[in-house]
């Protein structure tokens, strides 16, 4: 047979399916992506806010405290100065002093317009002599305007991103589709047209999936016609088979589609949660984290923090892997925003109690009608610049450090956090060490002690672990985890992943 008895498709008629896949299916996504970025937009918004509100409220009433006596005694320089500092605060507009009759007796700062968005409290200024009664108010007013901003950027941006990836998304799989199904399909449905004058043409098309058994059903027709054996029963075997595999493609098709854009969304997410190294500045000399969920998202999560010359870092391995770990992430992340905000205590023993009653009370493991038994494993490690030493707790999660070519190993609390089957951890145990430079700090999840390989197969396990970090010190932070990733593919052989895989690696000042 020669070249030119193969037929391709006409432009016109791949036009016409792509078009009506795109009519049909994209505005759907779209929409339903846009919404539920609203939504989170919404949500950290609404948690902005009430962080700005409970911000204005402590200020408040760290201040009337502040300014009673002086306020009392008639102390104005002294007064007039704690007041005039609260101006510092970004979101600062006016605040002032109000007497028993009403009356302003100080005030500093403009005041705001009358349509000017901002959140006002007021307190009383309790009475040094131990009275019932207060000696005054004061009234804090702090601005909104600057959050409203920050959200509606946040939000165009997010949008953006996710009309960007859906176009992507939708691209690819629009030009896969057209590769794969409609050209040998419309090779199928003009070699057919031929066939019906009695012209027999067979399709050059091989493949293992539908398409290929399709046409060597197709092909085995044209031969029987030839001979003049069951020539309308196959065509017709033929034309169901071709129509079920239309339906069957485009259900696929829109399934694996929705299934994708989700996941990768989730990670997008997830990615966003996550903080850049850049956070914690110069209070160390040199860090590196490598994150590397099982699947497009994990239940593996970090965390830092800088305050001065302090530097706060938290690593988590929560249940699961895929999209149930990441929910969990989520839950992680958001109690560590409540926690530092509400405590503003860094210290890692605290943290790691805190966190476990958020993550409790949160999948309402503490009550009778929660059904959650999920949980995490932590460490915490708190850098203090000024006295040059390390504070480390865990939650069966241990530390590792090195110095001069020697590891050394600092196990956590066997307690994990959470879970509705586990009993309430005790306190946990700070460990302060004092830190040498050069001194190189580990923290990493179980997934990169549990790879398994070797004949008889068996784990990596902790020991080995840590001999290749101590061995590697000089290295550079970076160099270290890539002679360790190295070494744990050689270890794993053919075997797949197991977990989620996380270190986090750090040389203090």
């Amino acid at each position: 047979m020669t070249d030119s008895e193969y037929i391709g498709l006409p432009s016109s008629s791949r036009r016409g399916l792509a078009v009506k896949m795109f009519t049909l299916t994209l505005p759907v996504l779209v929409a339903a992506v846009l919404l539920t970025q609203l939504a989170v937009g919404w949500v950290n918004f609404s948690a902005r806010l009430d962080a700005l509100q409970a911000r204005a409220e402590l200020m408040a009433t760290l201040t009337t405290q502040a300014i009673a006596r002086p306020v009392w005694n008639l102390d104005r320089p002294i007064y007039q100065a704690q007041v005039m500092a609260l101006e510092s605060d970004r979101g600062f507009v006016m605040a002032r002093l109000i007497d028993e009759t009403g009356a302003t007796t100080f005030r500093h700062g403009a005041a705001p317009s009358p349509d000017a968005k901002v959140i006002r409290v007021r307190k009383p200024i309790p009475d040094p002599a131990g009275g019932a009664d207060g000696i005054g108010e004061f009234e804090l007013i702090l601005s909104k305007a600057e959050l409203e901003e920050s959200a509606r950027a946040q939000i165009g941006i997010g949008i953006a991103a996710v009309m960007a990836l859906l176009l992507a998304s939708f691209t690819i799989l629009h030009r896969a589709t057209r590769r794969l199904v409609l050209h040998p399909l419309g090779r199928l449905l003009d070699a057919m047209a031929l066939v019906e004058r009695k012209q027999w043409t067979r399709v050059d098309w091989s493949s293992g999936d539908e398409i290929g058994r399709v046409t060597a059903a197709f092909n085995r027709m044209v031969d029987g016609l030839r001979s003049g054996d069951e020539a309308k029963r196959l065509l017709r075997e033929l034309e169901i088979a071709q129509n079920k595999l239309i339906e069957n493609n485009a259900a696929l098709e829109k399934a694996s589609r929705l299934v994708l854009d989700s996941i990768g969304y989730a990670r997008k997410i997830q990615d966003g949660l996550l903080p850049d190294a850049s956070t914690l500045g110069e209070t160390v000399a040199e860090f590196h984290v490598r994150w590397q969920p099982l699947q497009q998202v994990g239940g593996d999560y970090y965390w830092l923090h800088r305050q001065g010359r302090r530097a706060l870092i938290l690593l988590a391995d929560c249940t699961g892997h895929g999209v149930p770990g990441a929910f969990m992430t989520v839950v992680v992340a958001t109690a560590l925003d409540r926690i530092l905000l509400e405590t503003g205590n860094l210290l890692p023993s605290t943290i790691l109690s805190h966190l476990d009653k958020a993550v409790r009370e949160r999948l309402r493991q503490d009550r009778s009608e929660g059904s959650s038994d999920d949980g995490l494993d932590a460490s915490v490690c708190l850098w203090d610049g000024e006295t040059r030493t390390l504070t480390f707790a865990g939650a069966n999660m241990p530390l590792v450090y090195c110095v001069a070519g020697t590891a050394h190993t600092i196990r956590g609390s066997r307690h994990s956090l959470g879970y509705r089957t586990n009993t309430k951890p005790a306190e946990f145990t700070d460990h302060v060490l004092p830190i040498e430079p050069g001194t190189s700090v580990h923290m990493f999840t179980d997934g990169m002690t549990d790879h398994v390989g070797g004949t008889p197969p068996r784990l990596f396990g902790r020991r080995r672990l840590t001999e290749i970090l101590a061995a590697s010190q000089e290295l550079s932070l970076t160099l270290q985890v890539a002679r360790l990733e190295e070494v744990l593919a050689a270890h794993r052989g053919g075997q797949e992943l197991r977990d989620d895989m996380t270190i986090i690696s750090f040389r203090p000042y």
